[in-house]
């Protein structure tokens, strides 16, 4: 049994005659009546019985069709759906992003995209996750594209540089460095502090490059995958730990200070993160474009980067 057998049956079934058909079809008469001999043969009972000049169904060939038309129903429907994906302003897309652009970053761009009509017909699926789960699932075709830091060593991503966020000084309203405006690297020296977990990606590395200058590193008092535990760690004011962190409004909720460096690379870069194997279908390409034109008009308005 395949595919061809099973759609010569349907059209059968709608036709009942053998030459309309086969016309229909563009094949010979002798081939369709052999194909439908086959299927017969295969499922060990009469599909269709005489009827003067014509055919019908028998009643095992009626079971068989109102399968069979209601999964040639589906095939169609998921084939029209597929192909409105050629289209720029049609589809479905998946996308992920950081736990902390979920606050005002993302919404923010999902209202500025849904608001022009010609972007109606595209419906977008949101994932969110550390770096390390969203390339995961865009290497795997979960997820077409996402926003998350950088990651070494991914040959099979596309890394585009999208945003800027400043990094600051967390600690308790407690701490010895809370009333402080700014702070210099070498003032954080004898505090412990929270790091960042690998899967939250490069930007602990960031963070580390901070310190390379100086003649020792804090002690890690322990690593965290995302910032809002780490604020909630840090305004309990445990062993005046205290952590670096991008410069998040939501961290305003917390009982904490947020303090400046005065460091010149004191940023972590925000990457739009998409696969470097697998095409971007017609609608992805459109978001694609658009958030990178959104953030930097958000640049230029100074609400969420340098």
């Amino acid at each position: 049994m395949n595919l061809n057998s099973l759609y010569y049956f349907k059209v059968m079934a709608e036709f009942q005659h053998y030459t309309r058909a086969a016309e229909f079809l563009c094949i010979t008469q002798p081939s369709l009546s052999r194909a439908m001999s086959v299927l017969e043969k295969e499922l060990g009972v009469p599909l269709f019985e005489k009827d003067g000049r014509n055919v019908r169904l028998t009643k095992y060939g009626a079971l068989l069709n109102s399968h069979i038309a209601e999964g040639f129903r589906e095939i169609e429907s998921g084939y029209r759906m597929l192909h409105q994906f050629k289209k720029k302003n049609s589809g479905i897309i998946d996308f992920s992003f950081l736990f902390v652009l979920g606050y005002q970053f993302v919404p923010n761009l999902i209202k500025n995209f849904q608001a022009n009509p010609e972007y109606s017909q595209i419906t977008i699926n949101f994932h969110q996750c550390n770096t390390l789960t969203s390339l995961t699932k865009i290497k795997e075709g979960e997820v077409d594209l996402g926003l998350c830091a950088y990651m070494p060593d991914e040959p099979d991503i596309r890394f585009t540089s999208v945003l800027k966020q400043d990094l600051v000084c967390i600690t308790s309203v407690h701490h010895p460095l809370a009333e402080r405006p700014a702070l210099s690297i070498e003032e954080l020296l004898p505090y412990s502090i929270i790091r960042y977990a690998e899967s939250a990606g490069e930007i602990q590395g960031d963070i580390d490059r901070l310190f390379e200058e100086c003649s020792q590193t804090p002690e890690t008092f322990c690593t965290m995958a995302e910032e809002i535990t780490m604020a909630g760690l840090v305004s309990s004011n445990h062993n005046n730990c205290i952590a670096i962190v991008p410069d998040l409004d939501v961290l305003e909720n917390f009982s904490i200070k947020k303090i400046p460096l005065n460091h010149p690379n004191a940023y972590r870069t925000i990457y739009l993160a998409t696969s470097n194997i697998k095409p971007l279908i017609p609608c992805v390409e459109t978001f694609f474009h658009f958030i990178l034109h959104y953030a930097n008009a958000y640049k230029s308005l100074n609400a969420f980067v340098n």
